[in-house]
């Protein structure tokens, strides 16, 4: 029933701000990745779309059915392995839960742009996901993937495909 029933109203209740083929969503004012058709953009803006200080970049947050795909950036000068232990810290700190410790084994990942950044999986009985982390000139991405397992893997291409297009932004810039 709920494989029929979910996909069913996801596809018939629109989305605020879908995203479509060639978008590309900014995380800094030199990078940005080629978002999935049909997710819907909760926060972050278009590359050439304006904020209100135009030199400052929100997080990304973009949902498909409850899948989110969130993208933070902010001033970092050490290693993507560092960033992600730091960024494990922080929230064990903060909310008492430490999502290394029931992740798999961190690996490195590199992305289309050539970026380079470490991902740990993690897998629930309710959620499922992962979190990957890149420093570039002196600034940390954190990118985090989290979901229902079976939407997890239902949408694993897609999520790994927004995940490689990680890169420099051509173009014109904001």
């Amino acid at each position: 029933m709920w494989a029929v029933i979910v996909p069913a109203v996801d596809s018939a209740v629109s989305s605020e701000n879908p995203t479509v083929a060639g978008d590309r969503i900014s995380v800094t004012e030199t990078l940005s990745f080629v978002p999935a058709a049909d997710w819907n953009i909760d926060s972050g803006f278009r590359v050439g779309e304006r904020g209100a200080d135009p030199t400052s970049f929100p997080s990304v947050g973009l949902t498909r059915s409850s899948v989110n795909f969130s993208v933070v950036a902010d001033s970092f000068d050490g290693t993507p392995d560092e960033l992600l232990t730091q960024i494990d810290a922080v929230s064990a700190g903060e909310t008492g839960y430490s999502f290394l410790a029931i992740s798999g084994a961190r690996r490195n990942v590199v992305t289309d742009g050539g970026l380079t950044g470490v991902q740990v999986d993690f897998n629930t009985p309710t959620s499922a996901g992962s979190v990957t982390t890149f420093v570039v000139d002196g600034t940390g991405i954190r990118v985090q993937i989290v979901g229902p397992p079976d939407q997890i893997a239902n949408r694993s291409q897609e999520l790994q495909d927004m995940l490689s297009s990680i890169g420099t932004t051509e173009g014109e810039q904001r």
